[in-house]
């Protein structure tokens, strides 16, 4: 899953790094102890508050960029990544904080109210630092986040999309909290915190601004990929239930083009018959075609198509594309066709530089469809990100494989593809 590295801001004395799988990896440095002995103190009360304004302030945020982001920056006609820049900017602004008090202290005074009136002082900052988080947070994309993102793109939100996506957030911002309680813990017990308090903060306004600059040039994706995914083995035993995998797969509006779907099997051993391929619609724009120009399945008939739904922020995406391209440069001459079809998580996603830059640090050279309105999404009926459709020479489905780590070729049955 997609989960930032946390913690808090001011007067620290512990950092805490915990490592997701996923980019948009965001950290920060956690309340130590209060004056006094260091293996016996407890954290003042305004202290003791700081770690739960900070998840308050990552849901909040959370939930309002994720299901308004994209739709209030539309109508305002701003960059869809604006959100995204601020955040960079609040961990920035933050990581100043802790290097310079008195700068800290202005960044605080806005924020007093959200503390308890004896306890501001402590507190000012906690809920402004989650607000940021909240806006370079990108959590894995399952099929519950790929809901909570479509419903939001497209207006569609009700109050069960409002209770889904503050559920989602609180159950990927809970184990976070978790991690932030334990650090100050230890802050409390350990004598050396205390003695090197100073120094600590500074450490952690340094690897805020770090971390602020990474975000900026997008080199947290790297780091990202090469560290293990640790919950894979059970996200494994729990993919591999019967009941998990009816429910989980595909979805979204069921017509006549794209009933057959029904048929495939997830990651099937052997090659299909699942009906024909919906077509690909609905697209903003085409890169690495001629002119800009679009593509069909009708046109490409006689070639195997493979059709890829990525994002280029999804690190699951980022750990599958180089299979793809291998497949591309490997067969591309032998008459496949692979079509990346973009399909944004989150509204810095829907803009075209950001894609492009993205396709270039992967290596993709293949067509890329930008589908912002979740067209060809719907039409395939899809949920995940990354997903492979392969489509034989006469336009019909014979594979389905969805998320990462379903690279494996099907054997040929008997039907020739």
């Amino acid at each position: 899953m997609r989960q930032p590295t946390f913690g808090a801001s001011t007067r620290a004395t512990a950092g805490v790094t915990t490592t997701g799988t996923t980019p948009g990896t965001t950290t920060a440095v956690l309340d130590g102890p209060p004056d006094g002995d260091a293996g016996t103190a407890a954290p003042a009360r305004g202290e003791a508050w700081r770690p739960y304004l900070v998840i308050a302030g990552l849901v909040t945020s959370f939930t309002l960029f994720t299901l308004l982001g994209s739709l209030v920056l539309a109508l305002l006609n701003l960059p869809l990544d604006l959100l995204r820049w601020a955040g960079i900017v609040v961990l920035a602004l933050l990581g100043i904080g802790l290097l310079v008090p008195r700068f800290e202290e202005v960044l605080e005074r806005p924020f007093a109210r959200f503390a308890p009136k004896r306890d501001r002082t402590a507190n000012r900052s906690g809920f402004l630092l989650g607000l940021g988080l909240g806006a370079v947070y990108v959590p894995c994309a399952g099929p519950v986040l790929a809901a909570i993102t479509v419903a939001g793109a497209t207006g569609d939100i009700g109050v069960g999309t409002v209770v889904l996506t503050v559920s989602f957030a609180l159950g990927a911002a809970l184990p976070l909290l978790v991690f932030a309680l334990a650090g100050r813990r230890v802050a409390e017990r350990v004598k050396a915190f205390r003695a090197h308090q100073r120094g600590i903060r500074a450490t952690g306004g340094v690897l805020m601004l770090a971390l602020a600059l990474a975000l900026s040039f997008n080199l947290t994706d790297a780091i990202q990929r090469a560290l293990p995914g640790y919950t894979e083995t059970l996200q494994a035993r729990i993919a591999e239930n019967e009941t998990v995998q009816q429910q989980l797969d595909l979805g979204g509006l069921v017509t006549e083009e794209n009933a057959g779907l029904d048929r495939c099997t997830n990651n099937a051993a052997e090659l299909q018959e699942c009906g024909p391929a919906p077509e690909i619609r609905g697209i903003d724009t085409w890169l690495n075609t001629d002119d800009g120009a679009g593509l069909t399945l009708a046109d490409l008939r006689g070639d195997v198509v493979l059709v890829d739904f990525w994002a280029y922020s999804c690190i699951n995406c980022q750990r599958s594309v180089p299979h793809v391209t291998a497949w591309d440069d490997a067969y591309r001459d032998a008459g496949l066709t692979v079509i990346g079809v973009h399909t944004p998580e989150y509204a810095f996603e829907r803009e075209t530089r950001n894609v492009v830059a993205g396709g270039e640090r992967l290596g993709i050279e293949y067509p890329v469809a930008q589908d912002n309105a979740y067209s060809t999404w719907t039409a395939y009926r899809n949920r995940y990100w990354p997903a492979h459709y392969l489509i034989d020479a006469t336009g019909v489905v014979r594979h389905v494989s969805q998320g990462e780590g379903a690279t494996r070729t099907p054997r040929r049955s008997s039907a020739s593809c």
